[in-house]
């Protein structure tokens, strides 16, 4: 079973760079680039499944679920104070924190 972990995400505003409108639906899942990994993330990237816990409003950060989407990706990145950016290519459209 694949580890879940809390955390805290911050969509970024389309000001910074983010999305014009946040993920429509419960789930939304995309490439993750985590602060361990900045250097190697491309050769490295593993994808997050991202699940609210409470349903999104229209403020952009928001308490929400992690896991990752395959069977042996490195679950230790999930521990309790990680940092990491959600990106669509090149582009962090949000900042997270495991809790």
């Amino acid at each position: 079973m694949m580890k879940t972990a809390s955390a805290k995400l911050h969509w970024m505003s389309p000001e910074e760079g983010g999305r014009q409108a946040l993920p429509s639906g419960h789930r939304y899942s995309t490439v993750s680039r985590f602060e361990k990994q900045r250097e190697t993330w491309r050769k490295e990237a593993w994808s997050l499944v991202v699940e609210w816990t409470e349903p999104p409003d229209a403020s952009r950060t928001h308490c929400v679920n992690v896991r990752f989407l395959v069977d042996g990706a490195p679950e230790q990145l999930l521990a309790a104070g990680s940092r990491f950016e959600l990106m669509e290519g090149e582009l962090a459209v949000a900042t997270g924190v495991v809790t």
